[in-house]
């Protein structure tokens, strides 16, 4: 960090790690880490853990399985728009959390920018998920097609999403109900978790939004149809 940084700030981000770990996984702390001079303020962080379980692949969805999400879909996505749209600096790089938050944002683009800029994964469902037998499982960070044609592709099998489970119509957001969808569909870095299960009852914190099909010539489709 550079020589102007203040100690609050260091302390501030001390007690953010430790209230992210205590709300997203519980027992997990900071142990140890080296401060060093640098002109540009630069964290990295390296996650250790084991595993109680075997691991849960994104090979492992089944034809007939339940393709389902926990967390956001296509929030972030929009918070991004509305950085680079409305809360962007003379040129063009989105400014400070507070001070984007400050601006004559509507209600529903506070909450996109919030998710934008402060994730939240729904780490703990993963577990959940591992606990009951899901079959796959993975993160959606790049968009979910992107991360689903990964899935499918490593799976050897077609996913098939359902519109109107991906992405509701007539939100109270002002967006059009196709925009709203391809920001669902595309929009990247939710840090949301795409699993799929044997038909049945899904943990707690997931949302049923497709089907496993039998490998055909797309990976993913969107109401029986390809995605282009």
């Amino acid at each position: 960090m550079p020589d102007s940084t203040r100690i609050s700030f260091v302390e501030a981000l001390a007690e953010g790690l430790r209230a992210a770990c205590d709300q997203l996984a519980p027992g997990c702390a900071v142990v140890g880490g080296d401060l060093t001079v640098s002109q540009t303020l630069t964290i990295a962080v390296t996650a250790l853990g084991t595993l109680s379980t075997a691991p849960v692949l994104r090979s492992g969805a089944q034809p007939g399985d339940i393709v389902a999400i926990a967390g956001e879909l296509g929030l972030a996505g929009r918070g991004l728009a509305v950085l680079f749209d409305q809360a962007t600096d003379g040129a063009g790089h989105p400014i400070a959390y507070d001070d984007a938050l400050a601006r004559g944002l509507s209600a529903s683009e506070r909450d996109a920018v919030r998710v934008q800029l402060r994730p939240s994964p729904p780490i703990s469902a993963g577990v959940l998920a591992a606990d009951v037998g899901a079959h796959a499982m993975m993160d959606v960070s790049d968009g979910l097609v992107l991360d689903a044609t990964r899935m499918a592709d490593a799976s050897k099998v077609t996913i098939d999403f359902d519109s109107p489970r991906v992405a509701p119509a007539g939100g109270a957001d002002g967006l059009s109900d196709l925009t709203r969808l391809t920001h669902a569909l595309t929009g990247g870095e939710d840090h949301a978790l795409l699993a799929t299960f044997a038909p049945g009852a899904l943990p707690a914190g997931f949302r049923p939004i497709g089907l496993v099909r039998e490998r055909g010539e797309h990976s993913v489709l969107v109401d029986g149809v390809a995605f282009d």
